[in-house]
């Protein structure tokens, strides 16, 4: 089970890799969906088992998500792959916390954003993740 972020990001270059051979990762964002990690916390720990977690990866093509394992924090199958033209429009109400983080991702066929929630050790590359994202051209 990896653990160390760099483990984590090394299983996920894999997977990046595996869906197609010429792109790679920029920078990689873990992230759960769902309200407030804080407040599902004083539920009780089973609220995990209820969230979605997503590895979210710029790449040099396309922004993707990957389902990730809820115990092993291993990527799963990819859900999403949209081209960075299209994927800068979709982020909206990025909140900076000191633990956790977070922001909207319109996903394709759905009404609602999603949340995403970030942890504090992925701090730096969500912040990498979001001026990469602003960076894009507004057209191709």
């Amino acid at each position: 089970m990896p653990v160390r972020k760099a483990t984590i990001q090394e299983h996920v270059g894999r997977a990046v890799a595996e869906a197609n051979p010429s792109d790679r990762p920029v920078v990689t964002v873990y992230g759960i969906s769902g309200p407030s990690p804080i407040a599902m916390a004083f539920l009780s720990s089973v609220w995990i088992f209820f969230v979605d977690t997503y590895f979210v990866t710029f790449t040099q093509q396309a922004l993707l998500f990957h389902r990730a394992g809820k115990l092993s924090s291993r990527p799963k199958e990819l859900v999403l792959a949209l081209p960075h033209h299209q994927a800068r429009h979709l982020v909206s109400d990025v909140r900076m916390g000191s633990l956790w983080s977070s922001f909207r991702f319109l996903m394709p066929g759905r009404e609602k954003p999603t949340r995403i929630n970030v942890n504090r050790p992925w701090r730096p590359e969500l912040d990498q993740l979001l001026r990469v994202l602003a960076a894009q051209p507004t057209g191709y």
